[in-house]
């Protein structure tokens, strides 16, 4: 967990971004998206709140949150950061699961793009706009959300 973990002590203290890992194992596997976020500071109003998305989803929900404005941003995400945050996550293993609160249909691959995809989600901060990917395994937890006003 080398990666996972060199990428948690980067993002700990920057900014609108929380980031947290750690060990998940006591919580019952139905309910560790919304204990995750819990444990970055959040409160979610249920588990419901979450949608499971792919591993190659979420690492290029991950390369594009770090560089692009949710406000304003493209929507697009940079190949070579998304090949390397999908090599991060790959050190939870293949029992792995991933969770956001969209289900960020226009990252899929081979996916048309569908910019109403964007506005359907389910805040998890007062913020005008969030998202992250909440990421497990049996033994460990990971959090890496970002919040934007506009």
């Amino acid at each position: 967990m080398e990666q996972l973990a060199d990428f948690a002590r980067k993002w700990s203290s920057k900014g609108p971004v929380s980031c947290w890992l750690g060990d998940i194992s006591a919580e019952p596997q139905s309910r560790r998206p919304a204990a995750i976020a819990r444990k970055a500071g959040y409160e979610p109003h249920s588990d419901e709140d979450f949608f499971q998305i792919a591993e190659i989803t979420a690492a290029r929900v991950l390369a594009y949150i770090q560089k692009e404005s949710l406000a304003y941003g493209q929507r697009r995400y940079r190949e070579g950061l998304s090949r390397d945050m999908r090599a991060m996550l790959k050190e939870l293993g293949p029992e792995a699961q991933f969770w956001s609160n969209s289900r960020h249909s226009d990252f899929e691959p081979d996916a048309l793009p569908n910019p109403s995809s964007f506005w359907m989600w389910n805040s998890l901060s007062d913020s005008t706009f969030d998202t992250g990917v909440i990421a497990f395994n049996q033994q460990t937890g990971f959090i890496f959300w970002v919040e934007e006003d506009d």
